[in-house]
């Protein structure tokens, strides 16, 4: 009875002016955080919580697509587009944030835990298929200028190497920081903490603050393995 309920509050949804009560009516019947993906599959359409905070005018949103409460999807005025492929989805707390021309972009089948943060400025962040970003994991295509002492940081302009590129099947852990101009390899997974600063390749696996490469996932070495401890 309760799913007829849901079902019935979903398709009433759909309603101009009075369809967000009934959203809230569903979400409440269904449950609370991950529970709430059930409304995406039974509506066939993609879920936008009312909670979401939502300014960009150049969003892209694929078919079922999951976006939780308190997510925030930000283009300044110099923003470039937000784009989330079909079947992805992104966590509460999120936030993606646009600026300078920079781009967001989402491919199909990706999931973004709660608390990341993603500031596309002057370069952009682009991800592919099937990734797997954990909570708290950070993006910044950018770097602020600090060479002129006479000049707060705050005020001094903002460099990038370029874009950020995660290719398909890559795994970031919690709270991972990857800065400007890197690109993760298709498969690669890159441990909890670590701080990317340079590419990581296919497959590889990579630890630490700056990362380094330790192994493959195919069970090869690093061809340059760090220093043992004495």
């Amino acid at each position: 009875m309760r799913i007829r309920f849901i079902k019935l509050f979903l398709l009433l949804a759909r309603l101009p002016f009075v369809g967000w009560a009934f959203l809230r009516g569903a979400m409440k019947l269904v449950g609370p955080y991950k529970h709430r993906r059930l409304l995406m599959n039974w509506s066939g359409r993609s879920f936008i919580s009312p909670h979401a905070d939502i300014a960009c005018p150049d969003l892209s949103i694929g078919k079922s697509v999951f976006i939780d409460d308190h997510v925030t999807l930000y283009a300044h005025r110099d923003g470039g587009r937000i784009s989330i492929g079909d079947f992805s989805s992104v966590q509460r707390f999120t936030i993606f944030e646009s600026i300078r021309g920079g781009e967001i972009v989402i491919g199909q089948h990706t999931h973004i835990q709660s608390g990341c943060n993603l500031t596309a400025a002057l370069g952009s962040i682009r991800i592919g298929d099937h990734v797997q970003l954990a909570p708290r994991c950070a993006l910044y295509p950018y770097q602020h200028g600090i060479s002129d002492l006479k000049t707060p940081i705050a005020r001094q302009p903002i460099t990038s190497k370029g874009d950020i590129v995660i290719e398909d099947d890559a795994w970031l852990g919690v709270g991972v920081i990857v800065m400007d101009g890197v690109t993760i390899g298709r498969g690669a997974v890159i441990g909890a903490g670590a701080v990317v600063t340079k590419n990581v390749p296919p497959l590889a696996i990579a630890v630490g603050s700056p990362a380094r490469v330790i192994g493959y996932r195919d069970g090869s070495q690093s061809p340059t393995p760090p220093h043992s401890q004495s």
